[in-house]
């Protein structure tokens, strides 16, 4: 951590320079660079994402259906999703400067960006593309073929009726897509204000998007309960996470590094990552700096994050490949255990009536007891990795509710074997056109087999007469 304190240290001017005179922050609208190559290798991509899509389709998705891997774990993909743009998640607790930092990216001043120093965003609310401003209602957002939210039905109205879409005519927005989020509160005050599971939601959008930015204000780095729930969501998708210190030119350079030391500390006790997540430290809007202690790391760090959203369009395909790898490998751990609980079924419970213990009831009781020992079976008799199974308590959770296990299917080994072939040989031929990895210069090559054959069997017919002559 003394190293990562020490590039503020180093960027501090003169004592005499600590007094808060204003000094104008970089130019207000953000420069958003995408070159002719950039268009050139999106025609690629698209071919090689509609392949993934048709892959998808047609060898996974009837797998999930077939084990109700939407029961047990995600809803199915659609085709929005996969032809969606890349996402920033920004997340924090109230009053961190989300919806000023989205401001300050579009370079629209929308009336529907309500910025004031209590709570004032209320919704989830995606910022888009379009050729006119409108606000687009939760409802019909998620039912518009253009945008990538058809899933969002599943968490059902109440939640639906705090999302909108809002449509702006950026120019970052044709490459991205912003997702703001309603501040964080704290104590019982998030249970009583809404009618969702905000944690639920977060994850749902998290797992969906390219970046997470969790922001920071540097005058209140206390975590609230509900924000440690949202970070412990998020605890999967680390490696999307970066932090924003915002509001950082408020505070003189003393108490900066005091501050910056503090949130990396919190970060990392929260989230418990090997790394230290990456820290932009600036104000992120049109406003003068107030103190100017570490105008060049505000300024270098403004410009990182462009730099690290401008670079999304260009990987999303990978990450889109290294997503479906990830989820068609837990689509086969998922049909281990489902197709090993129904071939292991009790007779007794299926036979009995439910109210003498049998039934639906009877089956969800013995199935939960046995899952520590599935677990076990799947990986002895499948190869199963220990850190491919789901967690434990939120299989069982969901097992709980599941009705008529005749429902579940019987093991197959094709369907297993179709899940592999896909991960080792259709998607590492899609990867071949878009890794950007050099061949081998030499490769070795292929020895004829006719000789080898042939010396194999003289050796053969050798061995066999001296074994008979030695009898």
């Amino acid at each position: 951590m003394s190293s990562d304190c020490s590039k503020l240290a180093d960027c501090s001017p003169p004592p005499s320079s600590s007094s808060p005179t204003p000094d104008p922050a970089p130019s207000g609208a953000v420069v958003w660079r995408q070159t002719e190559e950039d268009s050139k290798a999106d025609v690629a991509s698209r071919e090689v994402l509609r392949r993934l899509w048709q892959l998808y389709a047609e060898m996974v998705l009837p797998i999930e259906h077939e084990s109700h891997y939407a029961h047990f774990a995600a809803p199915p993909m659609t085709a929005e999703e996969f032809e969606a743009k890349p996402q920033v998640l920004l997340v924090g607790q109230y009053s961190t400067g989300k919806t000023s930092m989205v401001k300050w990216l579009t370079g629209c001043d929308s009336r529907h960006f309500d910025i004031k120093p209590q709570p004032s965003t209320d919704k989830f609310m995606a910022v888009v593309h379009g050729e006119e401003e409108k606000l687009i209602k939760g409802n019909a957002a998620a039912v518009l073929p253009q945008l990538p939210y058809q899933g969002l039905a599943c968490l059902g109205n109440s939640f639906l009726s705090s999302f909108q879409a809002v449509v702006c005519p950026a120019e970052i927005l044709k490459d991205i897509t912003l997702v703001d989020t309603p501040g964080v509160l704290s104590g019982s005050k998030h249970r009583i204000g809404r009618s969702y599971n905000y944690a639920s939601v977060v994850a749902w959008m998290a797992e969906r998007a390219d970046l997470v930015l969790l922001t920071f204000d540097a005058h209140k780095l206390d975590i609230s309960d509900e924000f440690q729930e949202v970070m412990e969501v998020l605890r999967p998708h680390a490696d999307k996470v970066r932090c924003v210190l915002n509001k950082a030119d408020q505070i003189d350079a003393k108490n900066l590094v005091r501050v910056y030391g503090a949130l990396l500390w919190n970060v990392g006790k929260v989230l418990r990552t090997p790394e230290v997540a990456r820290v932009f430290i600036s104000s992120f809007w049109d406003q003068p700096y107030r103190f100017r202690d570490h105008q060049q790391l505000f300024d270098e760090d403004k410009e990182a994050i462009i730099q690290e959203l401008n670079s999304l369009p260009r990987t999303a395909l990978l990450r889109k490949i290294d997503s479906m790898v990830a989820r068609i490998s837990r689509v086969k751990t998922h049909l281990c255990i489902v197709s090993h609980l129904r071939d292991n079924l009790p007779m007794l419970p299926r036979l009995l009536p439910a109210v003498a213990g049998g039934g639906d009831r009877g089956l969800q009781q013995w199935a939960c007891q046995q899952l520590p020992k599935v677990f076990k079976e799947v990986q002895r008799l499948h190869g199963v990795s220990p850190g491919d199974l789901p967690d434990l308590e939120a299989y069982r959770a969901r097992l709980a509710v599941f009705e008529d296990f005749s429902r579940l299917p019987a093991w197959d080994a094709e369907d297993s074997a179709r899940l592999q072939h896909v991960m080792e040989v259709d998607i590492p031929n899609l990867m071949g056109d878009v890794g950007g990895v050099s061949l081998v210069r030499n490769p070795l090559g292929f020895h004829p087999r006719d000789d080898a054959e042939e010396r194999a069997s003289w050796f053969c017919c050798q061995s066999r007469k001296r074994r008979r002559t030695e009898y």
